[in-house]
């Protein structure tokens, strides 16, 4: 294609050096000259788009559609983005594939996390004590605070505890010494005492001390876990934690059809360009978790232009300040920068209207927030037969509902699709 176009552009530039000689001769020869120039160049232009654009632009699609909890259960893949129980964002992803189970993550605050409903949850689709693998993507509280848990006599309440674990795949970097980063530390250590592996995700991509880079899910290794490079998880970055977010790419082969799944944790735009240029075969992604609970800082045109994704779940409680800098003076009910943000929503817009998001705040009369209610609630895309019972199908299940999140009532009273 690169050709074709140097090519034309050639042909262009011949014609208009003759028309420049065929204006100083004879100007009926010029008039000509200009017509055929023009349809040069609307023809290269009809070739670049259909050629080069559209073929970019039309991206295989999944059908997505309607599930239901009952199915859930013996679906060949089903991954879960989990609803808190609290109006605090965070992270917490089960990926269930038979009898294997991941956990990417496990928020949100060290006071209450993990809560009741996160147990019980996880619980209902881990019914045998055993979490074959914990993704812990780096060292914020919203994200490993449910791995540690409450004190509870001799032990604790998080899952690092309360689970058999087969392997922690964990963070390379950390600039915290915070008590909950210790509490976690304490609980990996513990793990190990009971057989657990631990490795981070460097070791993983090096293939080092027994890590790998690829976990397969199933027997017949149709479905893997694979862990991504990213040069945050060797270089120091003073911004903070996000960046040295391990990065996972769930990959299921359907056929000859292999579909993508991307988390990326709360990964920031140094981070997503690193992922990008350190995996130049980043595939189109049927699903991705929006990065860091759909911030200013993450989903950049960088990583979305490469993975083009379908469907966008994100883990946050919309509209509530706990990210926010200050109240807008406009409105002073409502926060600058709450998630997700205006920034997210445009960039993600540009790929799929298919964005859902776990939770919604409700603010009090002093404009914080101390209580939520579900937007989506829990959502959960999975593979179930279709009606043919001849193919698989991609549904969505939501425990609340599953509206868009540009269909919603606080989408359209706080934020604007596509500028308008």
């Amino acid at each position: 294609m690169a050709n074709k176009k140097k090519n034309t552009d050639k042909t262009a530039k011949k014609a208009v050096k003759a028309a420049e000689e065929a204006a100083k001769k004879n100007p009926k020869v010029f008039i000509a000259i200009v017509v055929v120039l023009l349809i040069i160049i609307i023809v290269a232009g009809l070739l670049w788009y259909f050629l080069v654009y559209k073929k970019k632009k039309d991206v295989p699609t999944t059908p997505l559609g309607v599930g239901n909890l009952a199915e859930i259960s013996s679906a060949d893949l089903s991954i879960h983005f989990l609803e808190l129980g609290v109006h605090n964002a965070g992270d917490c992803v089960l990926i269930k594939v038979g009898n294997t189970e991941v956990l990417i993550d496990a928020g949100a605050k060290s006071t209450s996390a993990p809560t009741q409903a996160m147990l019980d949850y996880v619980a209902s689709y881990c019914t045998d004590g055993v979490l074959e693998y914990v993704v812990a993507t780096h060292a914020h509280e919203d994200h490993i605070a449910g791995l540690v848990g409450q004190e509870s006599g001799d032990s604790r309440t998080g899952f690092l505890y309360q689970y058999k674990i087969g392997t922690i795949i964990q963070f390379a970097m950390h600039n915290t010494t915070s008590k909950i980063y210790n509490n976690y530390d304490a609980a990996v250590k513990y793990c190990e005492t009971k057989g657990t592996k631990v490795y981070t995700a460097l070791e993983c991509v090096k293939g080092e001390n027994g890590a790998k880079a690829t976990y397969y899910l199933d027997e017949v290794q149709s479905i893997s876990l694979n862990i991504l490079y990213q040069k945050y998880y060797e270089t120091k970055d003073s911004g903070g934690e996000n960046n040295y977010s391990v990065c996972t790419l769930l990959t299921q082969k359907i056929g000859t059809v292999s579909n993508n799944y991307l988390f990326t944790g709360d990964l920031e735009k140094k981070g997503e360009e690193s992922l990008v240029e350190s995996n130049p075969d980043l595939p189109h992604c049927v699903l991705f978790k929006g990065g860091h609970h759909g911030s200013s800082t993450s989903s950049n045109d960088v990583l979305l232009n490469k993975i083009t994704p379908e469907n966008i779940a994100i883990c946050t409680c919309a509209g509530t300040y706990e990210y926010a800098d200050k109240p807008d003076s406009d409105h002073p009910d409502r926060y600058l920068n709450t998630f997700p943000t205006q920034e997210a929503i445009d960039r993600m817009s540009k790929h799929t209207k298919n964005i859902y998001v776990t939770s919604l705040g409700i603010l009090n009369e002093d404009y914080s927030t101390k209580n939520f209610t579900s937007m989506n609630g829990n959502i959960v895309f999975y593979y179930g037969k279709s009606e043919e019972e001849a193919e698989k199908s991609l549904k969505l299940w939501c425990s609340n509902n599953t509206t868009i999140l540009k269909e919603t009532a606080w989408f359209k009273e706080n934020r604007t699709w596509s500028g308008v």
